[in-house]
């Protein structure tokens, strides 16, 4: 004697909702085949600037960068120069280079602390510029 089971079909709704799923992560995914990655500046939310309990004092940036979509991802943060009083710093991120990748509309945000050094003049005043942004603070 068999005993079958039949499980009832799911709703037409949730197999749309999963194939939709499945599409965004495939559009959201590196396709190195298709085009990879291509490094963008990320836009900047905020810089702080932390001074550590050393002597003579350290300082570090702390920088809030964004992710402007569910496709984006951090690349990195490194001082590119320093001139006298002003620190460059560049926030990079990377974005599928095919512009028609589908992506979400999540906004991201990354944490980042750089280490600025010790070699700072006390009572002088500095500049970070961080991409498109810059923050200043007097050495200690």
């Amino acid at each position: 004697m068999s005993i079958s089971h039949h499980l009832p079909a799911p709703p037409r709704g949730l197999l749309l909702l999963a194939m939709a799923v499945a599409i965004l992560m495939v559009g959201c995914s590196p396709r190195d085949g298709e085009g990879g990655r291509t490094i963008v500046d990320a836009p900047i939310e905020a810089i702080d600037i932390l001074v550590r309990e050393s002597f003579p004092p350290g300082y570090t940036a702390k920088i809030t960068s964004g992710l402007p979509s569910g496709c984006a991802r951090f690349h990195e943060a490194k001082i590119t120069g320093r001139s006298g009083t002003t620190i460059t710093i560049s926030v990079t991120n990377t974005m599928p280079s095919d512009p028609k990748t589908i992506c979400t509309g999540i906004y991201g945000y990354h944490e980042t602390n750089l280490d600025l050094g010790q070699d700072f003049v006390s009572g002088r005043t500095y500049t970070v510029q961080v991409n498109n942004k810059e923050e200043t603070f007097r050495a200690q």
